[in-house]
């Protein structure tokens, strides 16, 4: 810390998905229209592209950068938004320590320095395009070696939707980084548990107030008193599949197994039951999160590689591996870009993400099919599981013919060889 510190159908589910494309060019601007085979044409897009992000008129003022891949995107998280209008507010000058720096906000603010802490891969992008020289950390990790004097005040957005030991852990991380006297600015979701994590916090920090509403945003202001740092809550942990997983606060699947994974391997299990199909093959776990499923690969006798955008995950990739005496390489990447460029693989096995933070988005899932086209050799496999809802035939038609290999309990697994 910084002090020292059987197949079954389920009616398909009614969701109302993000704006997961950015706005089209004008037709004069845009590629010609490709031919072919695909079933659904769509715009090109660059998921790596960074840009301008949508801000709300406010802070019409103020600049952050995005990309697919940032909570917000393509706009700023709200409680951000309403945490920045607060701090310009209160005129807030000098050093900030920004712990969910994102796309670099608090950092347009006057007179603002800020030190931007970030444990997302595309937002470290992001920041980085905007020439800040971000920190990569986890809840709980110390700072001090990065800035030996601490800022007098701290920033932090509550990933609420990340669970309450991440919140706990977020909390606790915030009061470290905080010295006595110094002022926390904490932002978040009241239907995401907001309330009771500034409960959380004002136990540690003594005096403190909700100063912004808006809508169901919130933004309260803490004052740190002398006094001991909450303790971080324990990693979580399971036994599966001859694995054992380390699963850190926040973490996708911390605590068991998720149920579209444990529907892929078993599926894989029972088409390959004396284990020989991976030995020896280079297997990638794309979007790792606790690394089970490449964990599982390693044990069948594979060379793995674990990526995963969300350090937490990354962290808990490794733990994993090591929890289970297995080796592999875990990447802190945003999808591949962190790879060798010339790295392809015999298999890839994925259970690819469809939201970032509240949203409900398809542009990294889709860009995890783009990786695949990338990062496979020819006459590899893809596997994939994802709720039967979502539509990634379509883009996966461009490895190969798609064929589905199980659709149990609301899941579907998808496999393609590629050519």
């Amino acid at each position: 810390m910084c002090d020292s510190v059987g197949v079954t159908r389920r009616p398909k589910q009614k969701i109302r998905f993000k704006n997961d494309r950015p706005p089209e060019r004008p037709a004069s601007d845009r590629p010609a229209a490709q031919t072919g085979s695909r079933a659904e044409a769509r715009p090109a897009v660059n998921y790596f592209e960074v840009r301008p992000a949508n801000l709300p008129p406010r802070l019409d003022s103020l600049k952050a950068l995005t990309k697919s891949g940032v909570r917000g995107y393509p706009d700023v998280d709200a409680a951000q938004a309403l945490l920045a209008g607060v701090m310009r507010k209160d005129r807030v000058r000098g050093d900030v320590l920004d712990l969910s720096a994102m796309g670099g906000l608090l950092g347009s603010l006057p007179g603002v320095t800020l030190r931007a802490v970030e444990g997302s891969a595309a937002a470290l992008s992001a920041l980085a395009a905007g020439g800040l020289d971000a920190h990569a950390a986890v809840p709980g990790e110390s700072l001090l070696e990065r800035w030996p004097d601490r800022a007098r005040t701290v920033a932090l957005v509550l990933a609420g939707d990340r669970g309450n030991a991440y919140a706990a852990a977020q909390v606790a991380w915030a009061h470290a980084c905080t010295p006595p006297g110094g002022t926390l600015y904490i932002a978040g979701d009241r239907d995401k548990g907001f309330d009771r994590y500034v409960r959380l916090a004002g136990n540690a920090f003594g005096a403190g107030e909700v100063v912004a509403r808006d809508g169901g945003m919130r933004v309260a202001k803490l004052i740190r008193r002398p006094g001991p740092t909450p303790a971080l809550p324990d990693p979580e942990g399971f036994e599966a599949f001859g694995v054992t997983v380390v699963g850190l606060p926040g973490v996708f699947s911390a605590a068991k197994p998720d149920k579209a994974t444990a529907l892929m391997l078993g599926a894989l299990e029972r088409l390959d039951p004396d284990g020989s199909a991976l030995n020896g093959k280079d297997v990638l776990d794309l979007g790792c999160g606790t690394g089970l499923i490449g964990a599982w690969a390693a044990r069948r006798g594979a060379t793995v590689t674990l990526v995963d955008g969300d350090l937490p995950s990354v962290r808990s990739a490794q733990a994993t591996l090591a929890a289970s005496g297995l080796t592999g390489a875990a990447v802190h990447s945003d999808v591949d870009a962190a790879l060798d460029p010339a790295a392809t693989f015999d298999v890839i096995l994925t259970n690819p993400p469809f939201h970032v933070g509240r949203g409900v988005v398809l542009d990294v899932a889709r860009e995890f099919i783009a990786a695949a086209t990338r990062r496979l050799r020819p006459g590899g496999t893809l596997h994939l599981v994802a709720n039967d809802f979502l539509p990634y035939e379509a883009d996966l038609r461009a490895l190969g013919e798609v064929r589905e290999t199980l659709r149990e309990a609301g899941f579907k697994v998808l496999t393609v060889t590629r050519a």
